[in-house]
């Protein structure tokens, strides 16, 4: 399941052109399959489903194991650590939002004993102080940069930073070593000081089979019985764990697609998905009860929602908050306190905005960074890409 590429072989995921579906995943109007009311009886109200809780979650769809993920990056650089090359001394980890590619090259990192470097603060960015790089191993040893996004701000004083690191790199003066970077501060960065695709890698885009492979093996790694993911409009398995098909869903082949491949996303709407029927406290005949319990310990049904409902921008502030988003994305979260640095826009304007798009699920605060939602970046990202925005690669 776990590939690194070069950004160039990445492939996105389609759909078959058959799918008569195909224009309205194109658009983002929906997740899963839209059901025509007229026509069609929905098989579970969603009305009478509910969430999981955190724990089952966990169960089903546990977060990913990036130790797995580090070990095919470490797979892919291999020859690349073993040789004595000073023309290609650092690798590029592109990664997208969500991928948890920082955590990755820092796996990597512990793996080989490397010096992780930490990112400077967005005061030491502004201030100018590139003392930072002068903290940079000078013995040969090996280091890694997980957030390259987070050393640099667009702005004339915040690219200074970024400029000399890519001049170090380039001279061979930092020695053997990785960095990971989001695809959204890459796509800007390349526009600055462009770097060779042979040094550049990406996790290869997950399509449907390969979600098939990877929800499967999270469920069936902490499940006894045989979980049936079922679609709440029409009753038809989604996922069966464990499944002797080897078939791949068409709402999965259209889950991948609209998600790009990007696995983290992927998860973090499946996850949002699943629901469960409410408990009920109907007493059953002794023997009809003790018939229920035993099909219950090998089968279980988890229920699949339609639709997932589509973030709108409030009417009047659509042209300040793109701003405000695709600034977000650049750096992959800011500090509110940076904003009015970079924006057009005052401070007080700018924290206005972010708790009014926190309200409608389009930001969130996270570890005393501002950044987008999970669920509202597929959205985001059309939006920027509609208005000709600078977007990544992905």
């Amino acid at each position: 399941m776990w590939t690194f590429v070069s950004p160039p072989d990445y492939e996105i995921p389609g759909l078959p052109a058959h799918s008569a579906m195909a224009n309205a995943w194109v658009t983002f109007k929906q997740i899963f399959r839209r059901v025509d009311e007229s026509s069609q009886t929905l098989v579970k109200q969603e009305s009478e489903l509910r969430s999981l809780s955190h724990v089952r979650l966990e169960h089903l769809v546990p977060f990913l194991d990036l130790r797995v993920v580090s070990e095919a990056l470490n797979a892919s650089v291999v020859d690349w650590l073993a040789a004595d090359d000073s023309d290609r001394s650092v690798k590029w980890i592109i990664g997208q939002p969500y991928a948890d590619h920082a955590q990755t090259v820092r796996l990597w990192g512990e793996r080989h004993q490397a010096i992780t470097i930490a990112s400077p603060s967005c005061e030491q960015i502004l201030a100018g102080k590139v003392s930072w790089l002068d903290d940079w191993p000078k013995n040969g040893q090996l280091w890694v940069l997980p957030n390259l996004e987070h050393c640099f701000l667009r702005h004339p004083d915040g690219l200074k930073f970024v400029r000399l690191l890519f001049e170090r790199i380039d001279s061979g003066r930092f020695g053997r070593g990785m960095i990971g970077c989001d695809s959204w501060a890459w796509s800007f960065l390349q526009r600055i000081w462009p770097v060779s695709q042979t040094d550049v890698l990406t996790l290869q885009a997950f399509d449907g089979l390969r979600l098939v492979q990877l929800l499967s093996g999270m469920t069936a790694s902490r499940s006894d019985k045989r979980i049936r993911f079922r679609s709440a409009a029409n009753g038809e398995d989604i996922l069966a764990v464990p499944s002797d098909a080897d078939q791949v869903h068409s709402e999965i082949t259209r889950l991948a697609a609209h998600c790009r491949g990007n696995v983290g996303i992927a998860l973090h709407y499946w996850r949002r998905c699943l629901r469960s029927e409410a408990e009920t406290d109907t007493r059953k005949p002794n023997d009809q009860e003790e018939t229920e319990q035993k099909n219950e310990l090998s089968e279980e049904s988890v229920w699949v929602a339609s639709v997932l409902p589509e973030p709108v921008l409030p009417v009047g502030m659509e042209e300040d908050s793109t701003l405000l988003l695709h600034v977000l994305l650049i750096h992959g979260g800011l500090p509110g306190s940076v904003l009015s640095e970079l924006l057009p826009l005052s401070h007080p304007l700018c924290m206005t905005l972010l708790q009014r798009l926190q309200r409608i699920g389009f930001v969130q605060y996270r570890n005393d960074r501002w950044s987008i939602h999970e669920l509202a970046y597929s959205f985001v990202r059309n939006l920027l890409h509609g208005r000709a925005y600078l977007v990544d690669d992905f």
